[in-house]
């Protein structure tokens, strides 16, 4: 092994083993700590070449502390792109602190001003010694998961963390600790506490050990390449024949709709997309998987995900549960409702939300 890839090395051992202190060692004797082991080196242990950095690996083993070293050096290094840095299947450190539950690891990446709206995992990660594997969202089982994606998209779309009211329907405040999670009064706060407590002091304390930046960095409202565009052709066909009538296959009573933070409007999934959200869920199916534009895609998805997904897989994946449409690819997610065309209200299919509305 070459000097330069033992130093590389070095970094990628003391990010995952050694502590802050010995980390910043190595980086002071100018080992690199912005470079992926070689591809070369990689090959040579049987490994597959992968572009991980250091910065990802401290996300990968929950090393909060390192992941601040990397993220404060990034930022001071004018790098911000870094903080977005890819592992093997293109998850960045802030996807991968949610997916693992770590709100430390997210209060580090929220304050250095991640992308956290590629950080809305559609799968969650056990991590302690007996568990290491991915399941569905599920809020009983994993609360403090629930409680991270919840803070996260309130903090991205800038809505109440309980009813999910926006900027133009209520005057918002963000939680005084944590500097994430937005509610638009004491009522909403009190009903989310027993959630949002298990996260936010931690989160806080994360983000402390970030320096650079005085205040929690607010985040843009729409990430543009987070989604697919809906095809109005194909993702509006019912595929009925010409003489049938659409009343007879198509409620239109039922509107399934997703939320765009950039125009803090709720907007109607097209009709084909529309139908077969209900009908999954009357299935009882956790998830609808669908592409925009491509039938043939719908239910199918890659035995292993990667960063290159062929055509004919879905790109996305709605949960009932969560009522988050993810681009399972960018890491992205969008809020989604159900709601009656007779009623101004959607129907509460959450709990926090059902609560809020009484």
């Amino acid at each position: 092994m070459d000097r330069r890839t033992r130093q590389i090395v070095d970094v990628f051992c003391a990010t995952s083993d050694k502590t802050p202190a010995e980390l910043q060692a190595c980086i002071n004797r100018g080992c690199p700590w912005d470079q992926p082991i070689p591809a070369h080196a990689m090959r040579a242990t049987g490994e597959r070449p992968s572009p991980t950095i250091p910065l990802n690996i401290a996300a990968q083993y929950q090393r909060h502390d390192n992941l601040a070293v990397l993220a404060n050096k990034a930022l001071e290094e004018g790098r911000p792109e870094l903080l977005e840095s890819p592992d093997l299947v293109g998850k960045s450190p802030a996807y991968l602190a949610v997916q693992k539950g770590n709100p430390l690891c997210l209060g580090v990446m929220a304050k250095a001003g991640a992308n956290l709206h590629r950080a809305i995992p559609h799968v969650w990660q056990f991590t302690d010694r007996q568990h290491n594997n991915l399941t569905d969202p599920n809020e009983v089982s994993m609360p403090i998961h629930h409680a991270l994606v919840r803070t996260v998209v309130s903090f991205t779309t800038r809505t109440c963390l309980c009813c999910v009211k926006n900027q133009k329907e209520a005057k918002l405040q963000v939680c005084t600790q944590c500097k994430m999670a937005y509610f638009c009064g004491a009522e909403c706060q009190k009903k989310k506490w027993l959630s949002h407590k298990r996260v936010c002091k931690k989160i806080r304390k994360g983000a402390d050990l970030v320096a650079f930046h005085n205040e929690m960095p607010k985040q843009k409202l729409v990430d543009e390449d987070g989604f697919l565009p809906f095809d109005e052709v194909v993702d509006n066909d019912l595929d009925l024949d010409d003489d049938v009538n659409e009343e007879d296959y198509y409620d239109a009573s039922i509107i399934w709709e997703w939320y765009d933070p950039g125009t803090m409007k709720w907007n109607p999934y097209p009709k084909h997309i529309n139908r077969s959200l209900s009908g999954l869920q009357d299935l009882g199916s956790p998830r609808y998987m669908y592409k925009p534009g491509n039938k043939d895609a719908e239910g199918n998805e890659e035995r292993e995900q990667t960063m290159n997904p062929p055509n004919n897989v879905a790109t996305n994946h709605a949960y009932y549960s969560e009522m988050i449409d993810h681009h399972i690819y960018t890491g992205c997610g969008r809020m989604m409702r159900m709601r009656l065309a007779d009623l101004s209200q959607a129907v509460p299919l959450l709990k926090e939300c059902d609560e809020c509305e009484r």
